[in-house]
């Protein structure tokens, strides 16, 4: 029951309405310019039940994933009502029409988002580590430094910090902190920092005679954070039943959520090693010679934390949320346009994922965070559906818009309705062999264990 309520109804329910939205924009657009719809459909077929309304079919279909719009002749132009008829500036905006309304979509979505109570961190952002050789660390950037602005945007809490930095990402980000220099007291600094689109890796090889302790010392860096680079398991899990010898017996304990080795060992008075006996976890201090630590620097080569933790309930009124559903909206475009010019400048791309991974993130969403958080997750998924679906490649909307383009480039001369068919045809195979490919990966990283998000 848990997982029906928390990973299929909200993933099946999310997808159908992205899918109906977008049908809606082509529905709407062809009916506005006359063009014949034969049917509009709740699901994919075979058919449930139907009506006929204005010579167009109204139908509900047995596979609930979505919906759909058949328009007449969308390649044969003999019927002064078919698609293929019309003009090609009408053509393109019926084509474009549902990508267009899946990219309004999240404007209502975001600007509902902000209007609905939520409680938000208001603890100031620091740097927390400057990895060696990075920006950060050339433009001076220290440990300890509260970030107040970015380029002028005032920063209130770490994810803030976090966005700003990665819509800036490729340019110069001037970073206005507060330092509590030992000499010169309190200051304000204003420190521009190069934001790359391809950070590197700082990387390390692990040499005989070090430990994982040396190696945090001599490269700066936190001991967890070198830990986690060379995969050794250092964390207790919470529930997990220890028996641990001690002077006056061995004394059975229960792991709690905030215990960690350090604190077990102080509250039985015993070695850290005694506890990580009991619970199975290696030595974290014995790393195999040989090792290659990978330590990923980010676009400036920073870690963020907070200073303090405190939240507070925020929420805005319609006039004010509605341009920040557009603002949230047009960065997310900037976000996802970022990710595509790293990919070619040889940074991280963005994740792709199918119908499986997506209903994995879906559910993870619901049981971690709870029905809200998922407006803003539909909202990206929409922004998604609608950049995938304007690619010109055949069978998609943005490829159907290309012959269009290519007519008007060759004067009005069209390609023949059954080669430009066949091309569609051909482009819907390898969309779902692509589809199967990916979600043979979703399986086998959820089977692993993984996460889209990791």
């Amino acid at each position: 029951m848990d997982f029906a309520l928390n990973y299929l109804l909200p993933f099946f329910g999310m997808l159908v309405f992205l899918i109906v939205i977008h049908e809606l924009g082509h529905y709407f657009t062809a009916k506005w310019f006359g063009i014949k719809v034969l049917e509009a459909g709740l699901g994919y077929p075979p058919k449930i039940w139907g009506f006929y309304w204005k010579d167009t079919l109204y139908s509900i279909n047995w596979l609930p994933l979505g919906g759909f719009v058949r328009l007449l002749g969308e390649e044969d132009p003999e019927d002064p009502q078919s698609l293929a008829a019309q003009t090609a500036w009408k053509r393109i905006i019926v084509l474009a029409s549902g990508s267009f309304m899946n990219l309004m979509l999240p404007v209502v979505l975001f600007a509902i988002m902000f209007m609905i109570p939520r409680d938000v961190a208001t603890g100031p952002a620091a740097i927390g580590i400057v990895m060696p050789e990075s920006p950060a660390a050339a433009a001076g950037l220290e440990q300890g430094d509260i970030v107040v602005s970015i380029d002028g945007e005032s920063i209130k809490n770490t994810a803030e910090l976090a966005r700003e930095i990665r819509l800036r990402q490729g340019q110069t980000i001037e970073f206005l902190v507060k330092r509590n220099d030992p000499i010169e007291g309190h200051q304000e600094k204003v420190i521009p920092v190069k934001s790359r689109w391809d950070p590197e890796d700082t990387v390390h090889i692990v040499q005989p005679e070090e430990t994982s302790t040396s190696i945090a010392r001599d490269l700066g860096l936190p001991l967890e954070m070198v830990l986690v680079a060379a995969e050794i398991d250092f964390t207790l899990e919470e529930g997990q039943e220890l028996s641990i010898p001690t002077d006056d017996g061995t004394v059975s304990y229960t792991v709690n959520e905030t215990d960690s080795v350090a604190s077990i060992a102080q509250r039985f008075d015993v070695e850290r090693a005694v506890v990580r006996e009991a619970a199975g976890l290696p030595d974290p201090d014995v790393i195999e010679p040989g090792t290659e630590l990978r330590f990923s620097q980010g676009p400036t080569g920073i870690t963020i934390t907070n200073v303090y933790n405190f939240t507070e309930s925020e929420s805005f009124p319609i006039w004010e949320a509605v341009p920040k559903g557009w603002e949230a909206t047009w960065e997310s475009l900037v976000l996802a346009r970022n990710q595509v010019i790293a990919l070619f400048n040889g940074g991280a791309g963005p994740g792709v994922a199918g119908p499986v991974g997506i209903a994995q993130a879906t559910g993870q969403v619901v049981e971690e965070a709870g029905w809200q958080p998922l407006l803003e997750f539909a909202a990206l998924l929409s922004i998604n559906l609608a950049i995938v679906n304007m690619l010109p490649l055949p069978m998609l909307d943005g490829g159907r818009i290309a012959f269009v383009l290519l007519e008007v480039a060759r004067r009005g001369k069209r390609v023949a309705p059954e080669k430009e068919a066949i091309v569609h045809l051909v482009g819907l195979a390898l969309i779902i062999t692509m589809a199967l490919v990916v979600t043979y990966f979703d399986v086998a990283r959820i089977i692993a264990g993984g996460s889209l998000f990791e």
